[in-house]
């Protein structure tokens, strides 16, 4: 799924790759169904470990480092998140739980803002432009074999810009 996208995501294919009959890949999933379910919660459950583990660091800035070490960790193996992507276009259900993943990432990371010191608003502000820069690194990272910008470099880049106060804009 992470090469090949949801489509790509057949019994006899899986069985062959993985030199299993057919009868073996139906003992640990009743259908395809279910290996997609499962497929999907793993998925899930990535995001909810990341905020687990990151919310053991004592303090808000070491959270949000923590959960960019473990992210970066994370994008260094097959990923479906594309390919989930593009299943909940296709899929309500999915698009459903794709929508409560994303707000769930955002909303951990406004409240690492918020208790930091930023108001409601300036957190909520950083936590979407956070998430919208990190998305697109990531995918950037995914499609393009060159990009050599590291992780641990964007990263470190993104929590100063994140942790920054902000300016008041003046009104010329």
């Amino acid at each position: 799924m992470a090469n090949k996208g949801v489509a790509a995501v057949k019994v006899e294919v899986i069985a062959r790759q993985l030199q299993v009959s057919k009868g073996s890949f139906y003992w640990h999933f009743k259908n395809r169904k279910e290996l997609l379910e499962e497929i999907l919660q793993r998925w899930e459950n990535e995001t909810f470990w990341l905020i687990e583990e990151s919310q053991k660091e004592p303090t808000p800035k070491q959270q949000l480092i923590k959960l960019f070490i473990l992210a970066d960790e994370l994008c260094n193996l097959p990923d479906p998140e594309t390919a989930i992507f593009i299943w909940a276009n296709q899929e309500p259900s999915v698009q459903q739980r794709v929508r409560l993943v994303e707000t769930t990432r955002v909303e951990y990371l406004n409240k690492i803002l918020q208790d930091y010191g930023f108001s409601e608003a300036e957190a909520r502000h950083k936590a979407e432009i956070g998430y919208f820069a990190f998305m697109g690194y990531w995918e950037r990272k995914e499609r393009d074999k060159e990009f050599d910008l590291s992780m641990k470099d964007f990263g470190y880049f993104l929590i100063s810009l994140l942790l920054s106060p902000v300016r008041e804009r003046s009104h010329e």
